[in-house]
C-alpha cells in the first residue's frame, strides 16, 4: 500500500476509530501518590482502565500541557529514557545506534528540551552528543515521567520546546516493611535488561537500593543485513538513606554511579567509557506556616568521566589514524523552592537555582605502522579546560482560581548567565588550530514568561487552554565547542499554545496545537559552523481513547509540524515527519494484549548539510508502517510475564531524524535502518511485605 493512501488511512481512522497514546489523565497530586505497587488497581471500578502503562480516569486533567506516563511497570524493550518518550504524540528521537538516541520534542532537542532527573536538570559531555541526557535514565528505574508542551512554565528552565522529568515517587513506611521490584528481558540481538529496585524502612526512615543492567549486541534489519556499532552494555548502582520523622518532612541523601560502552554507527568513533558519580541531598517540608505550604530544597553533584576511539571495538585500516578523544564534565546544581497559599484561590511558588558546569578534553593520536598508538584509556591524558557555564535563577509562578471553572496561570524567570572559555582547539582536541572563541568570557540575561488561562466546564469533563510564552536560550556547550559558536546571540521564541481535552468514562479525547517564531534560531551546517537566523513552527497533536468494555479499547494519535527557516527561505531542517499511532488492547487484570500500529508519513521538505548539533539532513525519507504485538499474563499481583513482538512483519526502514552512517569501517549506509522483527519476554516481580502477605 502506498503511503499516500496510508495517510488517508490514518485520516479517517482518526475520523472512525477514537484513540489516544499511552499518556496519563490524571490530577495533579498523582506524583504524590502511593507507589504504584502499593495499591493495585481495582480492575472492577469502570472509572480506571490500565492499558500500557495508561491510565483513563473520569476526572479532569487539572494541568494544561502536561502529562503524566507511568513507565516501571509495562515496558517493553527500553534501552533508555528516549525509548520511553518516543511513544509519545510530538516526540521523536535522533538515531545514532541501538540505544542512546537524542530526544526532541515538535521537531525541537537538545538543550531547548529540558530534561531533569529526580528534579535535577541534566546535559552531557561528548562533544559528538553520543551521551544526550536520556542516555542515562534507566526506564525501570523510575515511576514516572512528565512531559510539558511549550514555554508553559518557568519551574524547568527556559522551556524553548518544552521539558520532561523523570522522576521516582517518594519512599513512605507507616510501619516496619521492605518492598522488592525486579524484572529480567531477554529479547532478540542478546538484548538483555536486570532491574532491581529495593528498599526497607520504617515511619521514621529507610534505606533503598537500585541496580539496572542493560546490554545488547549489533541487531539486523529486516533485510537480514547486520548493522555493526549498534551494541551496548550500560549499568548503574543507586542506594539511598531517608529520614520520614514525620508525615511532613522528607530528607534523602542519595549516591549513583554508573558506566557503559555504547557502539555508535553513524560517525567514526563508539563510546568506550561513560563514567558518571552522582551525589544528591533533597529536603522537603510542607505545611510550614499558614502562609508557607511547602519548602523543597536539592543540592546535586554530577561527574562524567568519558572516552571515545575508533580502534577498541572495530578494525582501523592500515596507515589509518588511531583515535581517543576524552572528556569530563563537573556539574554543582542546588535549587531552593517555596510554595505559598495566599489564599485559597491563589498560590505563589517561587524559587532560586544555581548552577555550574565545568568541561575539560583532551585527545591523543597515532599510528600502527609508526608505533605511536594512544593509550587506550584518556585517563592519563593531560586535561585541557575548555569551558564553564555559570548560572544564577530566580523565578516565580503565580495560579489564580478566578471562579470555579478559570483558573490565570503566569510565570516569570531571570537567568544570569556566564560563559567562559579556555583554549579550545578544533574537532575536538584533535587539530592544532585554536577557535575564534576561545579564551573569552561574556555575562547574558535571559528572560522567560508565561500567560495562560484554563477553562474547565462545569458539565462537562472537558477543560480548555491557551497561553502565551517567552523563552531565551543562550548557545550551550556543543554550540559553543563543537560549532564554534561562542559570538552567537541568544535564541528568543515566541510561542501561542491552545488545547482542548475532554476526559469522560469511557470516551477521552485531547487536541493540541501552537505557533512559534524563533528569532536568531541557531541552526548547524556541516557539523562544525553554527549561525543565527529566524525561524517559524506551527503543528499539533491530536490523542483520542476509547473505552469499549472494562477490558477492551482502541487507543491512537497524530501529530505534525510543518517548520521554515525564514532568513534562509528553506524548510527548517531536521524537521520530522507526519505521523499517527493505532492501538487495540485488551486488559481484564490476568490476561493482557495489543496490537500497536505506527505510521510514519515521507519526509521531503529538507535543508541538505543544515541541521543542529544532533544531526544533519541528508536526504528525504520514504514513509514506513510498522506493527508490534504484546502480550502479558498476570496470575498473581506479585508476579508478571510479559511477551513481544516488535516490527512484527520484519519491515526495512530509517527514521528520518539520524546521522548519515560515515562508513569509517562499519556497514555504511544513507540513513541508519532500524532493527527488524525483534522478540522479547520479560518476568517481573512485585513484592511488598507485609502488604503481600494479606493479598
Amino acid at each position: 500500500m502506498k503511503i499516500k493512501k496510508l495517510t488517508t488511512y490514518i485520516a479517517l481512522s482518526f475520523i472512525i476509530v477514537p484513540f489516544s497514546n499511552s499518556i496519563t489523565y490524571a490530577d495533579e497530586n498523582l506524583n504524590n501518590a502511593e507507589h504504584q505497587h502499593d495499591t493495585p488497581t481495582d480492575y472492577n471500578d469502570p472509572t480506571t482502565v490500565t492499558l500500557e502503562a495508561m491510565i483513563i480516569s473520569s476526572e479532569q486533567r487539572t494541568e494544561a500541557f502536561e502529562s503524566i506516563k507511568l513507565i516501571k511497570k509495562d515496558l517493553g524493550i527500553a534501552t533508555d529514557g528516549a525509548d520511553i518518550l518516543k511513544q509519545t504524540p510530538g516526540i521523536s528521537v535522533t538515531r545514532q545506534g541501538g540505544t542512546a538516541s537524542d530526544p526532541l520534542l515538535r521537531g525541537l532537542g537538545g538543550t531547548r528540551l529540558n530534561i531533569s532527573i529526580d528534579g535535577v536538570p541534566f546535559g552531557g559531555v561528548c562533544n559528538h552528543r553520543m551521551d544526550p541526557a536520556t542516555a542515562y535514565v534507566s526506564p525501570t528505574a523510575f515511576d514516572s515521567l512528565s512531559l510539558l508542551k511549550g514555554p508553559q512554565s518557568v519551574k524547568n528552565g527556559n522551556n524553548i520546546s518544552g521539558a520532561v522529568n523523570f522522576d521516582r515517587e517518594e519512599i513512605r513506611y507507616e510501619e516496619l516493611g521492605a518492598r522488592l521490584y525486579s524484572s529480567y528481558l531477554y529479547g532478540s540481538f542478546n538484548q538483555q535488561a536486570l532491574s532491581v529496585d529495593t528498599s526497607a524502612g520504617f515511619e521514621n526512615g529507610y534505606l533503598a537500593y537500585t541496580h539496572n543492567d542493560t546490554r545488547g549486541g549489533n541487531y539486523t534489519d529486516g533485510n537480514g543485513d547486520t548493522i555493526a556499532q549498534t551494541f551496548y552494555d550500560t549499568s548503574n548502582d543507586r542506594g539511598a538513606i531517608g529520614f520520614t520523622p514525620d508525615e511532613d518532612t522528607l530528607l534523602e541523601v542519595s549516591g549513583l554511579t554508573s558506566s557503559g560502552v555504547i557502539g555508535n554507527a553513524t560517525i567514526h568513533m563508539d563510546v568506550t567509557k561513560l563514567d558518571r558519580q552522582n551525589y544528591n541531598v533533597h529536603f522537603k517540608r510542607e505545611n510550614m506556616a499558614s502562609w508557607l505550604n511547602k519548602v523543597d530544597l536539592r543540592y546535586n553533584f554530577t561527574t562524567v568521566d568519558h572516552d571515545m576511539d575508533n580502534f577498541s571495538y572495530r578494525s582501523v585500516p592500515a596507515f589509518h589514524e588511531y583515535l581517543l578523544m576524552t572528556q569530563w564534565w563537573d556539574r554543582h546544581f542546588a535549587k531552593a523552592e517555596f510554595t505559598s497559599d495566599i489564599n485559597p484561590d491563589i498560590e505563589l511558588i517561587t524559587g532560586l537555582e544555581y548552577r555550574n558546569d565545568s568541561y575539560d578534553a583532551a585527545a591523543a593520536s597515532g599510528y600502527k605502522e609508526t608505533g605511536t598508538l594512544p593509550p587506550t584509556d584518556g585517563s592519563g591524558l593531560t586535561r585541557n579546560h575548555i569551558l564553564d557555564f555559570d548560572n544564577i535563577a530566580a523565578y516565580g509562578e503565580l495560579n489564580y482560581q478566578m471562579n470555579e471553572g478559570l483558573r490565570w496561570v503566569t510565570g516569570f524567570r531571570i537567568d544570569s548567565l556566564g560563559t567562559r572559555t579556555g583554549t579550545m582547539h578544533a574537532a575536538g582536541e584533535t587539530s592544532t588550530i585554536i577557535l575564534s572563541g576561545s579564551n573569552k568570557h561574556r555575562r547574558q540575561t535571559l528572560f522567560a514568561g508565561f500567560l495562560r488561562a484554563e477553562y474547565a466546564m462545569e458539565n462537562l469533563p472537558i477543560l480548555m487552554s491557551a497561553g502565551y510564552g517567552h523563552a531565551e536560550r543562550a548557545a550551550d556547550y556543543w554550540e559553543v565547542y563543537s560549532m564554534n559558536g561562542f559570538d552567537l546571540n541568544a535564541e528568543k521564541n515566541n510561542e501561542i499554545d491552545a488545547m482542548v481535552a475532554y476526559n469522560g468514562d469511557a470516551f477521552s479525547a485531547e487536541v493540541s496545537a501552537f505557533y512559534s517564531h524563533i528569532t536568531d534560531f541557531i541552526r548547524v551546517y556541516q557539523g562544525d559552523k553554527a549561525a543565527n537566523v529566524n525561524a517559524q513552527r506551527t503543528g499539533s497533536e491530536m490523542l483520542l481513547a476509547y473505552h469499549f468494555t472494562e477490558s477492551f479499547s482502541m487507543t491512537g494519535n497524530i501529530s505534525y509540524v510543518y517548520a521554515q527557516n525564514l532568513t534562509e527561505k528553506t524548510p527548517l531542517a531536521q524537521t520530522p515527519p507526519l505521523e499517527g499511532n493505532i492501538g487495540i488492547h485488551y486488559d481484564d487484570g490476568m490476561f493482557n494484549g495489543s496490537f500497536n500500529t505506527r505510521l510514519v508519513n515521507k519526509q521531503t521538505r529538507i535543508h541538505k548539510g543544515y541541521g543542529n548539533v544532533l544531526a544533519l539532513d541528508s536526504t528525504p525519507t520514504a514513509g514506513f508502517v510498522t506493527a508490534s504485538l504484546q502480550l502479558g499474563y498476570q496470575p498473581h499481583p506479585l508476579i508478571k510475564f510479559q511477551f513481544g513482538i516488535d516490527n512484527l512483519f520484519d519491515k526495512t526502514y530509517a527514521e528520518h531524524l539520524n546521522r548519515s552512517s560515515s562508513g569509517n569501517g562499519i556497514v555504511s549506509t544513507d540513513k541508519l535502518n532500524e532493527p527488524g522483527r525483534a522478540y522479547w519476554g520479560r518476568i517481573t516481580i512485585d513484592f511488598d511485605a507485609p502488604a503481600s502477605f494479606s493479598l
